[in-house]
């Protein structure tokens, strides 16, 4: 590569002039510098964040970074700090692990994480693979999603903790354990898409969305929004309930305290999903509106209060829509035994068509897309050659040589100064 006439600079006269004796030298160096950067530059997907940079491995049993079943960390703050949180990122609970305390990663995060047990072709569950849990408080900080994956409760309870970010109970989850009743928070495992009072400094107003999507699971007690607190959240709450999901107690508000005010709830139920109670509220609240999008599933429970705004445990409270309920259903549900009952209660009442509203899905968080290279720049200078575009080698000089070129000709200045 003949550098003699290469460069220029700002349109200026100068050029880079070497001695002949010199030139097969540069040359030769210049061939060994770019050797090296093409190499480094070809090495850099192997060393970028790929899929499996962006998973780990959990069981009780493991001892170290969770980079491979054999090297499972023990630790979930461990396997948090070795995912890359901008990513689509996934936990396999690879053994038994053992939730013993609160887990709260205190630190928001753009990409989503995926607890699962089934990774790689392997179903972990068949080694015993489990995710149990004492009496705890797992806090969200981003897109969460459970799928593939048993829960064992060692006690009563998990509070899932939303903080108004998507909620996902995925295909293929269980949830076990005979204190774990669900007939309310305390004895549930419950999915809370709001705040919590007392859990970090909570705001007071949002107009923030909840998703929370749940295909799977049993003993389930759902709130849309906060819980203890009497705060202004006036978002939409987007709750999706369908495949085989079997929900203790689907809140349709918030979870006290009175004086509560909301955005809008609407719901969807489809599929074979089963919803034992459903309670408007537990305190006095206000809300926008309420909407229920009925398409498959059933309603009922064995206290026979399998739908009603204000719950008969908590007499005396009002629950307020001041722009309606409205109830939308599939032909399918009209069979349901308590379609007419339910359907009484409800402002207005219409039939829509089978498939659900996509609003009501949780969204999918999609990888980042790749970053291409940035496009050669023109080297400053006119009436340069360039080089032969059928030759292979040529292209691939030409998109390396605008981050090499400054490094080659401050190279090659220093050379010539010391030659001379």
């Amino acid at each position: 590569i003949d550098l003699s006439n290469f460069f220029a600079f700002s349109g200026a006269a100068e050029k880079i002039f070497i001695y002949q004796e010199r030139k097969i030298m540069m040359k030769k160096r210049f061939r060994l510098s770019l050797a090296v950067f093409l190499a480094l530059l070809l090495c850099v997907p192997a060393f970028s964040v790929s899929a499996a940079d962006n998973v780990v491995f959990l069981s009780d049993s493991g001892t170290g970074d969770g980079s491979s079943p054999d090297k499972a960390t023990n630790d979930l703050f461990t396997a948090y700090e070795n995912l890359d949180l901008t990513k689509n990122c996934t936990i396999v609970i690879c053994g038994v692990f053992t939730q013993q305390m609160n887990f709260n990663w205190c630190e928001e995060y753009t990409g989503s994480v995926t607890f699962t047990s089934v990774y790689g072709g392997k179903d972990y569950r068949t080694e015993g693979a489990s995710y149990q849990f004492k009496p705890a408080r797992f806090v969200c900080w981003g897109d969460t999603r459970f799928e593939n994956m048993d829960f064992v409760a060692l006690g009563t309870n998990l509070l899932v903790i939303g903080q108004h970010h998507p909620l996902t109970v995925g295909e293929g989850v269980t949830m076990t354990g005979a204190s774990m009743t669900g007939e309310n928070i305390a004895k549930a495992f419950c999915l809370l898409g709001g705040y919590q009072s007392g859990q970090d400094d909570p705001p007071l107003d949002s107009d923030k969305d909840v998703n929370i999507t749940v295909l799977s699971g049993s003993s389930i007690y759902i709130v849309p929004f906060s819980r203890n607190i009497a705060g202004n959240y006036t978002g939409t709450a987007h709750i999706r309930i369908g495949g085989n999901a079997q929900v203790s107690v689907l809140h349709g508000s918030a979870a006290y305290p009175d004086g509560v005010v909301l955005g809008k709830v609407d719901v969807t139920v489809e599929e074979n999903a089963h919803i034992d109670n459903f309670y408007g509220c537990t305190n006095n609240v206000e809300m926008e509106s309420f909407t229920l999008t009925w398409l498959g599933g059933t309603f009922g429970g064995n206290d026979g209060n399998a739908f009603e705004w204000c719950c008969h445990y908590t007499p005396g409270k009002t629950f307020t829509a001041t722009k309606g309920t409205l109830l939308r259903y599939g032909a399918a549900v009209k069979s349901n035994a308590n379609f007419a009952e339910i359907a009484a209660i409800f402002d207005r009442v219409e039939e829509t068509a089978t498939e659900a509203p996509e609003t009501t899905a949780a969204p999918v968080t999609t990888e980042a897309p790749v970053t291409t290279a940035a496009p050669a720049t023109t080297v400053p200078g006119a009436g340069e050659s360039t080089p032969d575009t059928g030759d292979a080698m040529w292209v691939i000089v030409a998109a390396a040589l605008a981050s090499a070129s400054m490094v080659v000709m401050i190279t090659a200045k220093a050379k010539k100064k010391t030659q001379e």
